[in-house]
């Protein structure tokens, strides 16, 4: 069965919807993004276009190579400003920035996408203040399913910061055994024949094909990777399909739900934002 990222991630954004206007919440996301990286002034379009469909007010903020001392300015800015609830920094940063640096910056009330050390260290410890966003889609795709993960094997095929390691982290939490894989594992096709739940987030188009895949195996490919001016994943969706039980194509699948979590999580950050004025002037 295909998953369609679509429907699921329409049901999440109608619920978003909703509750921001039953309580006539006010959440406010910033976005900054630096260099001429084409794709991130796609997705951060994509962005604002999902968060004024759901009544967030989205803002975005430009910056060339050079300037790395403007863009760490802004973010301090926004950092303390209290109208502002979420702060997205857009990957990749150009390489002549601290991009680790950068993103530990970042307030982690406000760190919607938990790319700051201290909210992946909080992640890693089991007391989040937010998910990831993409591992979180994948979380909530499989929770989906009428599946019960008890004991299966998980394969992830990746080990980002981002979305490899704390994908593995959350499939650990959902009781399976979880082997991770990476651009440097000797016979991958060994390691993804054994999956029963085979997450793929390498980032290189058409890694994984039918014959390196067990038969009714669930398969969620994350990896995005462009192509003649199209989106393809990490695996071959054709020779794959009718090997797996569930597949998630690309693209519309796993990418309309990660979406979808940066709004449900920047409503997580202005509903946080809340409690701490409620509490700063209940004191």
């Amino acid at each position: 069965m295909i998953i369609d990222g679509k429907v699921i991630a329409k049901r999440i954004r109608e619920n978003i919807k909703a509750e921001i206007q039953d309580n006539n919440y006010k959440p406010k996301l910033a976005i900054l993004i630096a260099g001429n990286d084409s794709a991130s002034k796609i997705y951060a379009n994509a962005k604002v276009k999902a968060c004024a469909s759901v009544g967030i007010d989205a803002s975005t903020y430009f910056f060339n190579e050079s300037e790395e001392e403007k863009f760490i300015k802004k973010l301090e800015e926004l950092n303390v400003d209290d109208n502002i609830h979420g702060i997205i920094v857009e990957m990749p940063l150009p390489k002549s920035f601290n991009a680790q640096k950068t993103y530990d910056l970042i307030n982690p009330l406000k760190d919607v996408d938990c790319i700051s050390t201290y909210n992946m260290g909080r992640l890693f410890a089991g007391n989040p203040l937010y998910l990831p966003c993409t591992p979180r889609a994948i979380l909530e795709i499989l929770n989906q399913l009428d599946v019960n993960f008890t004991g299966k094997h998980a394969v992830i095929v990746g080990r980002s910061n981002i979305l490899g390691k704390p994908v593995a982290k959350l499939m650990l939490d959902l009781d399976m055994t979880v082997t991770q894989c990476h651009s440097k594992t000797v016979e991958l096709e060994r390691y993804t024949k054994m999956a029963d739940v085979l997450i793929l987030a390498a980032g290189k188009k058409n890694l994984i094909n039918g014959d390196m895949i067990k038969e009714g195996a669930i398969l969620i490919d994350a990896g995005i990777n462009e192509c003649n001016g199209k989106i393809y994943g990490d695996c071959d969706f054709q020779s794959a399909e009718n090997r797996c039980l569930y597949i998630t194509p690309v693209p519309g699948g796993v990418g309309p739900v990660t979406t979808s979590m940066v709004l449900l999580n920047t409503l997580e950050a202005y509903k946080n934002a809340i409690k701490n004025t409620y509490s700063k002037t209940s004191q």
